[in-house]
């Protein structure tokens, strides 16, 4: 295992041969970074299934490399026998050789940042990338609403081949907890966490994987230990070093076994506080503001709008009261509503054929602020032929 000397030595060295290089290096791997006011400043997401984070007053990342992006940190799948891992050797930095043989991720698509940060509209990222020749394609959602000290990620493995395949699927890193390369551990549940404190106690900084899918195994301990584990392609121990102050890092796993055609999903999230409060403690995630169980009844923007007329409709909860509802389009208020439940007309005629934004803010008696945005693509409604060019084609 590499000491902290040694670890801030070859950090010191990287830095120093990063400065020398003209023009100024930049991640062999291309990544998408959600950026915002935090306190997660940025989220930066490799496109083959690494990660990075930055939290906010701190002046290095929160993984190590800690001035690398993307970081030892992100999805691993062990199937067939292979270890598929994010290409760690093209990173600007890496410690895990404790991976032994891995083969990269083959990188597929990765969309823009989308959304706006709010809990109706989040930012995200969809990565897709494939393990290798098995057959298994990974689409990787990452969300983030401002304000927050998680975020989330969701990882679906689809099997594209013709058998069933069988493996474990992996989400972990090495941390760099609040700056500094060593710290204790903590659990809650399934659990685990790099901590500033041993046990959480007195509850300070941690940085911790909270699973949302039911039935994964974990491990906090070195690094080393962490990467290890991850390398014999099995369940991981369910093991916290947590009273020991080490270089260490944290994983979480689940088994999986996918028929051809099928997908299994499983997510989880990555939690920044220095409150030390549990993902079983953090504010649970707002419901969806639109659909089948939303506050907001809109048209679909699925396919461009031909009805360029229409109206939004408020379905307040039970015991919800509205104070105040206000309709924008592209920025310009159309809209003021009150009352117990209320519509809003959106009215796009007489514009031209484009891309429309409509945001919907909602403010309740009690003070609470929910906000939806839609962005709509308008069309050209299909004329129906004269009724004489009718009666001859019949």
């Amino acid at each position: 295992m590499l000491t902290l000397i040694v670890r801030a030595a070859i950090l010191a060295a990287l830095a120093a041969a990063l400065l020398a290089a003209a023009p100024a290096a930049r991640a062999a791997v291309p990544f998408r970074s959600i950026q915002s006011a935090g306190p997660l400043t940025q989220v930066a997401l490799g496109n083959e299934g690494s990660c990075q984070v930055a939290y906010r007053g701190d002046t290095r990342f929160e993984l190590f490399p800690s001035s690398s992006t993307p970081a030892d940190c992100g999805t691993l799948i062990a199937v067939d026998g292979v270890l598929h891992a994010p290409n760690f050797a093209s990173h600007d930095g890496t410690a895990t050789t404790g991976l032994g043989q891995t083969t990269p991720f083959t990188p597929v698509s990765q969309s823009a940042v989308t959304g706006d940060g709010t809990s109706g509209s989040p930012f995200k990222v969809v990565t897709v990338y494939d393990a290798g020749a098995s057959g298994l394609r990974v689409t990787q959602t990452d969300t983030y609403v401002v304000g927050a000290e998680v975020y989330r990620t969701e990882v679906r493995i689809a099997n594209r081949g013709g058998v069933a395949k069988s493996g474990q699927l992996y989400r972990g890193g090495d941390c760099y907890l609040q700056e500094s390369d060593a710290g204790f551990g903590f659990v809650d549940g399934a659990a685990p966490a790099c901590a500033l404190n041993a046990n959480n106690a007195p509850a300070a900084r941690i940085e911790q994987w909270f699973p949302q899918t039911p039935g994964s195994t974990f491990i906090e301990g070195s690094y080393a230990e962490v990467w290890a584990a991850i390398a014999t392609q099995q369940p991981l121990p369910n093991r916290c070093l947590c009273t020991q102050a080490i270089d260490n890092g944290a994983a979480i796993a689940w088994g999986f076994t996918v028929a051809p055609g099928a997908t299994a999903t499983f997510a989880h999230l990555t939690v920044f506080s220095p409150r030390g409060v549990s993902g079983s403690q953090q504010p649970a995630a707002t419901p969806p503001v639109f659909g089948p169980g939303g506050i907001i009844g809109a048209p679909s923007n699925r396919q461009c709008l031909s009805r360029r007329n229409f109206r939004i409709h408020i379905r307040p909860k039970r015991g919800q009261r509205l104070e105040q509802v206000i309709v924008f389009v592209n920025r310009r208020r159309v809209a003021v509503r009150r009352g117990r439940r209320v519509s809003a007309p959106v009215d796009l005629r007489g514009l031209p054929k484009g891309r429309y934004t409509v945001t919907i803010t909602i403010i309740t008696q009690a003070g609470d602020v929910l906000r939806g945005v839609r962005r709509y693509r308008t069309c050209t409604p299909r004329r129906r032929p004269p009724a004489e060019v009718r009666a001859r084609t019949a």
